[in-house]
C-alpha cells in the first residue's frame, strides 16, 4: 500500500517540499506551526497546502490528513540506489579489502580526500555485495553543517512521523530483520550522524553500515579504510604500462568517451603518465582532465596543469555540485575547517614535497597559530584527509596532494600571508643546511647527506624564493656557508644554475664575499677551470690581510684550480703551503682536501702516497665521501700509468662501498667510471662501452662535464676497438671540444692525442700530425698516458716523410685547440656534452 501511495504522489507531481508539508499536516499541525517548523512564511505554507489539494484532488484539509495517514502506515518505499553510467576502474585491491572488512565488521567507514572516489566505491559495493541485505542509500550531501540528520535517514527508509519521534521510528524500523545502510558524505555532519549511528548499532545486532567521509566517525567497533589515489604508471613511456595502472586506464577510458577514437600510444603515453602523476592519481581530477581531450592533446593538457582550477571544470551532468569542478570539490572540504585549520593548511602549501612534523612545527608555528596547540590542529587536517602521511624508516612523512597544495596556496595568497610563510620556510631550510656542514665533513655524514637529499625540493624552493626577491645575501650565506663541503654534497646542475644567477652581479664585500669566492673556485672547477682560477685569485687577494685560516683556504683554492690550466706547474707549491698551514691550525679536513689535490704531479709514486695519506685523514674523521674520492683518484692514476694494477680493484670496491654507506651518488658514479676505465684497459671493451654510455647520461644530468668527457673518450676507444674509426673520431672530437670549454689542459691534450690516433686510422695523416703538435704544446707530460699507439709519431713520420711530419706538427703547435676541432661532428645519438 505504501508503495502505491508514493507512486500516486509522484504521478501527481508532489514536490519534496510539499511532501514535508503533507507529513506535518498529517500530524495535525496548523499552518503557523508548519511555517515555524520548516522556517517558511505562513503564506508559503498556505500555497503548498492549496497545491496539494489541487494535485491530490482533495476537497479539504481532512483529505490531506487521511493521505498522510496512508503514507505513514505504509512507510513508503526505500530509496533506489543509483547506478553509475560510466565504468568502474582501478579499484580491484580496494574492493577486495573493503569486502573483507564488511564480512568482519558491522561498521566500516571509507575515508579520503575530496575526489578520491569514496562514493563511487561505496555504491559499487552496494550493488556487488550479496552477502548483506539490499543496501539503502542515505545521502547526507544536501544537509548544511549543523542540520539534524534524522529526516534524511527517515526519507531513505520510508519512515514518516513527527520530528521528535523520528529517531525512535528509525530505530524501530531497523530493529526488524537485517539491514545495510550506505551512509554517504558524512564529513559536514560528523557529530550528529555518529551519535545516531552509535544508537542504531547498539539497538540491534542485525544492522550493517558502510559510511563515507573525510574522516572516521570514531565509533566503537568502527573499521576505517582510507581510499588511496589510483596507482600511477610504473613505466611512463610504455603504453601497456600506462594502461595497466588504475590512473592511466581511468584517463584512457574517460578520454575515449569524451573523444571517441582516443587511445594511449607510444607518442602520448609519457604525457598521459605525467598528467596522472601531476594530478596525484586523484580520480575526480583525472576524469575532469580526460574530458578536456576533446579540446587539447595530452601534451597541451599537461602544459596547462599549472592553472588546473581554470582547466578542470564542467564535470558530468548528474554529478554532485561540489564535484562539477576540482575547485568546488576542494572548497567543500576547506569550508568545513575551523579558521586555525584553514590557516595551517594554507601554510603547509609552502612545502613543495614531503615534510616531517618537527620541521612543520618550526616553519609553520608562528602567530596567529599557537605553537602549543599546533599538534591538535595538524591532527585535524590528517583526520580530514587533507594531509597525507606515510612511514619512512624511523619517521613519518607528510605531504599535500599537489592539487590540495595548489588550492591551499591560492588561499594563502588571497589571505596576503604567502610572503611570511615562504620567508619562514626558506630561512629554516637554508640555515639548517649550513648548520649541517660539520656533519657533512664526518661527524654524522650519512645523516646529513640523507637530510639534504630528502629536503632537496625544499632547498630548491628556498633558493628560488630568495633569488626571485633579489636577496643575494641570503643565497650566498647558504652557498658559501656550505663552501668547500660542496665536495661532499656533490656538485650538480642546480648549484651551477644558482651560481649563474648570482654571478651576474659582483660578489659581496667582506667575509661573505671571501667565502663566496672560495666556494666558486671549488665548485666551478667542474665546468670552467679558468673562471674557477679567477675566483681563487680574487680570494687570495682578499686573504692578504686576513687570518691564517683565510690564507690557507685561498692557497687551497689556488692549488685546486690551477691543476687544470696552463699554470698547473704552480699548483703543487700552493697545495703544499696550504697543507702545512692547515696542519698547524689543526684543520685536518681541509689538510686532507689539500693533499688530495696532488693528482697531476710528475712523480706518480709521490701522488699515490699523498692520496693515501689524505684517504687516511678523511677516514679518521668519518668522511666516507672524501676517502672514497681519494681511492678513486689513486685508482685512475694507477690505471693511467699502468702501475699497482693489482691494487686497483680493491680501491674501487672500497670506494663504491663508502659511497653507498654515505649515500653520495656523485662518488658512486666516479667509482663506476673508473671501473669502466679499468675494464677497458684489461680488454673488456664490450662491458666498458655499455658502462660509459650509461654514465655519460648521468654525468650530463648532474653537470660534471669533466667526467662526461672521460665517458666520451672511453666510448671513442671502444668504437676504435670495434673498428668503427669514424665514430671513434666523433667521440674524441666531442670530448676534446668539451674539454676546451672546461679549460682543462690535460684532458684536452689527451683527447687530441686520441683523436690523432683515429685520424691516422682513417688515413688523415697530416691532420693527425697537426693534432699531436697542438697536444704537445698544451701538455707534454700527458704524451705517455693512454696513447692509443705509442708508435703513432713514428708511423706518421714514415707516412708523411720527416719534413711533411715536422711541418704539420709545427703548424698544429701554433694552432689553438678550438681551431683544430672546428667542423667536426658529434657522435650519432649523443648530442652535446653540455646537454641533458
Amino acid at each position: 500500500m505504501g508503495s502505491d501511495v508514493f507512486h500516486e504522489l509522484r504521478e501527481s507531481g508532489v514536490t519534496p517540499r510539499e511532501l514535508e508539508v503533507l507529513r506535518l499536516v498529517g500530524d495535525r499541525l496548523q499552518n503557523q506551526e508548519i511555517a515555524a517548523r520548516l522556517r517558511l512564511s505562513e503564506r508559503t505554507v498556505e500555497s503548498h497546502v492549496s497545491s496539494l489539494l489541487r494535485k491530490l484532488g482533495g476537497s479539504n484539509r481532512l483529505a490531506l490528513v487521511e493521505t498522510a495517514a496512508r503514507l505513514r502506515a505504509g512507510r513508503g518505499p526505500r530509496r533506489v540506489l543509483p547506478r553509475p553510467l560510466s565504468s568502474f576502474v582501478g579499484r580491484a585491491r580496494e574492493t577486495g579489502d573493503v569486502r573483507r572488512l564488511l564480512d568482519a565488521h558491522r561498521m566500516v567507514t571509507l575515508t579520503g580526500p575530496a575526489g578520491t572516489g569514496k562514493t563511487r566505491l561505496a555504491l559499487y559495493l552496494a550493488h556487488a555485495v550479496t552477502a548483506l541485505p539490499p543496501a539503502v542509500l542515505v545521502d547526507l550531501a544536501p544537509l548544511s553543517p549543523g542540520d539534524a540528520v534524522e529526516r534524511v535517514f527517515a526519507d531513505a527508509l520510508g519512515v514518516v512521523g513527527e520530528e521528535h519521534r523520528l529517531r525512535a521510528l528509525i530505530r524501530g524500523t531497523l530493529a526488524e530483520g537485517r539491514h545495510w545502510l550506505v551512509v554517504d558524505n558524512c564529513e559536514h555532519v560528523t557529530a550528529p550522524v555518529a551519535e545516531l549511528l552509535a544508537e542504531l548499532l547498539a539497538a540491534t545486532d542485525h544492522l550493517h553500515v558502510l559510511a563515507t567521509g573525510h574522516e572516521a566517525l570514531h565509533l566503537a567497533g568502527e573499521a576505517v579504510y582510507e581510499i588511496p589515489p589510483l596507482p600511477l604508471p610504473a613505466e611512463p613511456g610504455d603504453p601497456a604500462a600506462v594502461l595497466d595502472s588504475g590512473a592511466g586506464r581511468l584517463f584512457a577510458e574517460r578520454a575515449a568517451t569524451a573523444s571517441p577514437g582516443f587511445e594511449i600510444t607510444a607518442g602520448n603515453a609519457r604525457q598521459v603518465a605525467a598528467i596522472c602523476r601531476r594530478l596525484d592519481g586523484l580520480p575526480l581530477a583525472i576524469e575532469l582532465a580526460a574530458a578536456r581531450i576533446r579540446f587539447f592533446t595530452p601534451a597541451e593538457l599537461l602544459a596547462r596543469l599549472d592553472d588546473r582550477f581554470a582547466l578542470l571544470t564542467d564535470g558530468a551532468r548528474g554529478a554532485p555540485n561540489r564535484h562539477r569542478t576540482l575547485e568546488e570539490a576542494l572548497t567543500w572540504s576547506y569550508e568545513l575547517l575551523s579558521e586555525d585549520e584553514r590557516l595551517l593548511l594554507e601554510r603547509c602549501s609552502v612545502f613543495p614535497g614531503a615534510f616531517d612534523y618537527d620541521t612543520a612545527a618550526q616553519v609553520l608555528a608562528h602567530p596567529p597559530l599557537d605553537p602549543a596547540g599546533l599538534i591538535r590542529v595538524f591532527s585535524r587536517l590528517l583526520d580530514r584527509s587533507l594531509v597525507s602521511s606515510r612511514h619512512r624508516e624511523e619517521t613519518t612523512e607528510y605531504r599535500l596532494l599537489d592539487s590540495v597544495r595548489q588550492f591551499a596556496h591560492r588561499r594563502l595568497l588571497a589571505r596576503g600571508a604567502a610572503g611570511t610563510a615562504h620567508e619562514e620556510h626558506a630561512r629554516h631550510h637554508l640555515r639548517r643546511a649550513v648548520a649541517a656542514v660539520p656533519d657533512l665533513r664526518g661527524r654524522d655524514q650519512a645523516a646529513a647527506l640523507r637530510w639534504i637529499d630528502q629536503r632537496s625540493a625544499d632547498l630548491r624552493a628556498a633558493l628560488r624564493w630568495v633569488l626571485d626577491r633579489g636577496d643575494t645575501a641570503a643565497a650566498w650565506e647558504f652557498i658559501a656557508g656550505i663552501g668547500t663541503a660542496w665536495e661532499v654534497v656533490g656538485c650538480s646542475g642546480e648549484i651551477f644554475d644558482w651560481l649563474g644567477r648570482l654571478l651576474q652581479r659582483p660578489l659581496p664585500d667582506g667575509d661573505l664575499g671571501f667565502r663566496a669566492a672560495i666556494t666558486c673556485a671549488v665548485v666551478l672547477c667542474y665546468q670552467d677551470a679558468e673562471r674557477a682560477r679567477e675566483h681563487a685569485e680574487h680570494a687570495h687577494r682578499m686573504a692578504a690581510g686576513g687570518t691564517d685560516h683565510d690564507r690557507a683556504l685561498a692557497l687551497l683554492a689556488l692549488g685546486w684550480t690551477m691543476r687544470y690550466g696552463e699554470r698547473r706547474a704552480e699548483s703543487p707549491g700552493h697545495l703544499a703551503r696550504a697543507t702545512a698551514l692547515f696542519e698547524r691550525l689543526g684543520d685536518d679536513w681541509h689538510r686532507a682536501m689539500a693533499l688530495s689535490g696532488y693528482v697531476f704531479v710528475a712523480d706518480v709514486d709521490a701522488t699515490l702516497t699523498r692520496l693515501a695519506h689524505a684517504a687516511e685523514l678523511f677516514g679518521g674523521l668519518g668522511d666516507h665521501v672524501g676517502r672514497a674520492n681519494c681511492l678513486n683518484e689513486m685508482a685512475i692514476r694507477a690505471i693511467e700509468r699502468q702501475i699497482r694494477l693489482d691494487d686497483v680493484p680493491g680501491w674501487l670496491a672500497e670506494s663504491a662501498r663508502l659511497a653507498r654507506i654515505s649515500g653520495n651518488d656523485h662518488e658512486r658514479l666516479h667509482a663506476e667510471l673508473y671501473r669502466a676505465t679499468f675494464d677497458q684497459h684489461r680488454g673488456e671493451h664490450v662491458v666498458a662501452q655499455a658502462r660509459f654510455a650509461g654514465l655519460l647520461a648521468e654525468f650530463r644530468r648532474i653537470g660534471d662535464l669533466r667526467c662526461a668527457v672521460r665517458c666520451l673518450l672511453g666510448l671513442g676507444r671502444a668504437a676504435g676497438f670495434d673498428g668503427d674509426d669514424e665514430h671513434a673520431r666523433r667521440y674524441f672530437a666531442e670530448g676534446a671540444r668539451a674539454a676546451v670549454g672546461l679549460g682543462d689542459v690535460r684532458i684536452t691534450a689527451l683527447g687530441l692525442r686520441l683523436l690523432a690516433g683515429a685520424d691516422h686510422a682513417t688515413g688523415r695523416f697530416e691532420r693527425a700530425a697537426a693534432l699531436l703538435g697542438t697536444a704537445e704544446r698544451l701538455d707534454p707530460a700527458a704524451r705517455e698516458v693512454l696513447l692509443p699507439d705509442p708508435g703513432l709519431p713514428a708511423s706518421l713520420r714514415e707516412r708523411l716523410g720527416p719534413e711533411g711530419f715536422d711541418s704539420a706538427f709545427a703548424e698544429g703547435y701554433r694552432t689553438p685547440p678550438a681551431g683544430q676541432l672546428e667542423g667536426l661532428a658529434s657522435p650519432l645519438g649523443t648530442g652535446s656534452v653540455q646537454g641533458g
